[in-house]
């Protein structure tokens, strides 16, 4: 501790030295005044001088007494030796008692600082350490946009020394685009001392021109006014992130514009459309379209989702093909609609990706009336080869017919003839059942003549009865064969019905056929029963069976055309539609009875019409009185007809000659005189029209004297010629009773005209 004396002597001199300048600042204002009136410079200067004397003195005084003490002080305990220092000249002295309190003090005050001081700059290096460590932007700014600090990753970014940064031409805020900087000045505006704290994103156009996208968080500094003087930020660049956002946002408008192309397109084909996922399934799309035809959903899974399918073992090989191939197309399936009906398919396919899942799109074209249509075509096709045969079998039993006419016609007019002329009943007998069986063999092969035909209609008087019995002589062999018990009901007397015999006769013989077919399908006993009855205004025909019946499917199509159930060729749907057609056309109907097992039941209503009442068989059988006797020239070039029709003209009184071809029978015209001219029309060579022809060259008055005797008038050119001529015909074979009244009436009608000729 310092003692008072040296206390005294210390405070003394600081007195001293404060007082002195004091004392000549006192004595240079006195001399100011006494000076002051002769302007002179003297008291100034004694004051100056005065001032200047005293502040050595004090320098001298504090440097002696007070700084030099204490800077030993400090080396002394910078060195560490207690209570020792060393003056100017490195001689080491005492410390003084006095200066003790002071040197401790500044002992202390100066390592504390010197501590402070090296925590600070620790402080600092560690700071600066973290900063320049960091991959995230560091920076200090001013509000217009100057930096006072930035770190070395934003140096990097920037592509820029610090010094270039932190340089007062370089502007922060130059770097950001228009839109980006007035957002930025709005950002730096709504800083305030309560909420310093803000973030943003901005696109920055670096100094090396590239453009990036920046994420700053900023932190505001405030003076005590609360103005804006500072902005620290911390940023990071986020390229790569807007980038791919920007990207995946590109993306996924390009995929929502192409899934809306996809769904354009899709609703706009008519055609069902779905994706199904092949695991599950599940029905992960479907058009408009797969809707209303199919009655599919979104969202269906399981059996739900593949209810459509009649048949999935189809779906699991449209799968197998799929995945082995990746695309398959045209391939057939059966499926149900909406409505629970069933239509053929055309199924293309494609193997996509749907929503990471692997699935199927499938377009379905619906061929039912492709099918249908092919179906029909290939019954059209069957019915067309049916009708080729039948023409080729027409042409057959023309000549069929042909052959069998004549011998019929001979059978048939000698057991006439046997059966007039003979005296013995057993003979008589005999013949008629010759006859009998001749008449029979001639009514089938009139009828396979009259279904061959190709004809315009010719409307006449039909004994429908007659039409039944034709029809069941025709079948009779099937019926027999398939032991079916024939039961008939025919009323008698029955009107006649004016209409075409062999269209009726077709529509008869067809509900019979079907019958017969129909009956082969259940046990004995088999039934077949034909009633007719008249009408009021007409006949009603019954055609029933016993057979299996048909259900009411079947029964709704029953006329429908081409319609079957029966196999691949064994019919072609066209039977009962043909028959409804020819009996509208004679203006009456036909009504289907039939349930399943019951058997079947055709009820033909037709109305008489125009109907003539047909001469009975005896008045048409009966001959007419000869008017004379004629010159008769018979042309045939079967002998045995020949001869028989010269027999049985020659038996009325008749001069007959025979010529074997036409060509004769021209010679016999050029020769002798005839009333009457007799001639087959299928002959070798010249034939029945070329003889017409060479007549009316040769004796044009004789072509009205001709009449012809045919075994087929089915060839069209027959018919044409028929037509066209207007010559009288008689088919074979040849009933005697009947060509002879014929030929009277011939022979009458040209001596009627000749007579009125020559009156004339």
């Amino acid at each position: 501790m310092p003692t008072s004396s040296k206390l005294s002597r210390h405070y003394a001199l600081l007195m001293a030295a404060c007082i002195l300048p004091l004392l000549v600042l006192v004595a240079g204002t006195g001399l100011y005044q006494s000076y002051a009136q002769q302007q002179s410079f003297f008291p100034y200067a004694v004051i100056l001088v005065g001032l200047l004397v005293s502040v050595f003195a004090l320098h001298g005084v504090l440097q002696r007494e007070i700084v030099d003490p204490a800077i030993s002080l400090v080396d002394h305990v910078r060195s560490g030796a207690a209570g020792e220092t060393t003056d100017n000249r490195g001689a080491a002295i005492k410390s003084p008692a006095l200066w003790q309190p002071w040197i401790d003090t500044a002992s202390s005050i100066f390592a504390e600082n010197r501590t402070a001081l090296h925590e600070l700059a620790d402080s600092e290096q560690r700071y600066r350490s973290v900063v320049e460590l960091q991959t995230e932007f560091v920076v200090r700014m001013s509000p217009e946009g100057h930096l006072s600090f930035v770190n070395d990753a934003y140096c990097r970014a920037c592509r820029m020394t610090r010094e270039q940064l932190l340089d007062p031409s370089w502007c922060e805020l130059d770097v950001l685009p228009p839109d980006d900087r007035r957002r930025f000045v709005e950002h730096l505006a709504r800083l305030t001392p309560q909420a310093p704290n803000a973030s943003m994103e901005l696109f920055n156009t670096m100094p090396d021109g590239a453009r990036r996208w920046l994420a700053w968080n900023d932190h505001g500094i405030f003076d005590s006014d609360g103005r804006l003087v500072e902005v620290q930020s911390v940023g990071r660049d986020i390229s790569d992130r807007v980038l791919a956002e920007q990207a995946r946002l590109e993306a996924e408008k390009l995929l929502a514009e192409r899934e809306a192309q996809f769904r354009a397109v899709a609703e706009g084909v008519p055609l069902p459309i779905i994706i199904s996922a092949i695991e599950g399934p599940e029905i992960l799309f479907v058009n408009e379209p797969a809707r209303k035809v199919l009655g599919i959903e979104v969202g269906q899974i399981g059996a739900e989702a593949t209810s459509t399918w009649e048949d999935l073992s189809r779906r699991d090989d449209l799968l197998r093909l799929l995945l082995r191939d990746g695309i398959v197309d045209a391939f057939e399936a059966g499926m149900t609609t909406m409505q629970g009906s069933r239509i053929d398919t055309l199924v293309s396919a494609r193997l996509i990706t749907q929503a990471g899942r692997s699935a199927m799109l499938a377009a379905v074209t619906d061929i039912t009336r492709q099918r249908e249509a092919e179906a029909e075509i290939a019954s059209q096709r069957e019915t067309l080869y049916q009708s080729e045969k039948l023409a080729a079998l027409g042409s057959l039993l023309a000549g069929v017919a042909h052959e069998l006419n004549n011998p019929l016609s001979v059978v048939i007019g000698y057991s006439s003839m046997l059966k007039e002329f003979s005296t013995d009943k057993a003979t008589v007998g005999r013949a008629d059942k010759i006859h009998a069986a001749a008449e029979r063999c001639s009514r089938i092969v009139r009828t396979f003549l009259a279904m061959a035909r190709k004809k315009p209609p010719t409307r006449g008087a039909v004994d429908i009865n007659e039409v039944v019995v034709a029809s069941l002589e025709l079948a009779a062999y099937g019926l027999r064969s398939a032991g079916i018990e024939i039961r008939t009901e025919l009323a008698d007397p029955l009107p006649n019905i004016w209409g075409d015999r062999d269209q009726l006769h077709q529509v008869i013989t067809n509900l019979v056929v079907n019958a017969q077919q129909a009956l082969l399908q259940v046990p004995h006993p088999r039934r077949l029963t034909i009633v007719t009855t008249a009408e009021d205004d007409g006949v009603e025909i019954v055609v029933a069976d016993n057979g299996p019946g048909m259900p009411e499917t079947v029964r709704a199509r029953a006329f429908e055309p081409f319609y079957t159930t029966k196999l691949a060729g064994e019919g072609t749907g066209v039977g009962l539609s043909v028959c409804q057609g020819i009996v509208t056309a004679h203006d009456g109907s036909i009504e289907l009875d039939s349930t399943e097992g019951g058997g079947a039941r055709f009820t033909i209503r037709l109305a008489s019409g125009r109907a003539e009442t047909v001469a009975p068989p005896e008045a048409a059988g009966r001959t007419p009185p000869a008017p004379s006797a004629a010159r008769i020239l018979v042309v045939d070039d079967d002998a045995d007809i020949a001869s028989m029709i010269t027999e049985m003209l020659r038996r009325d009184g008749h001069d007959v000659s025979v010529a074997e071809d036409a060509n004769a029978a021209l010679k016999a015209v050029r020769e002798e005189e005839i009333d009457l001219l007799i001639s087959d029309i299928r002959m070798p060579g010249l034939d029945g029209p070329g003889l017409y022809r060479a007549l009316e060259q040769l004796r044009p008055g004789l072509t009205r004297r001709l009449l012809f005797v045919t075994g087929d008038t089915l060839a069209p050119e027959i018919d044409r010629f028929i037509g066209e001529t207007g010559a009288p015909v008689i088919e074979k074979p040849l009933d005697p009773q009947t060509f002879r009244r014929l030929v009277m009436e011939r022979l009458g009608a040209m001596q009627t005209r000749a007579m009125e000729e020559a009156k004339a």
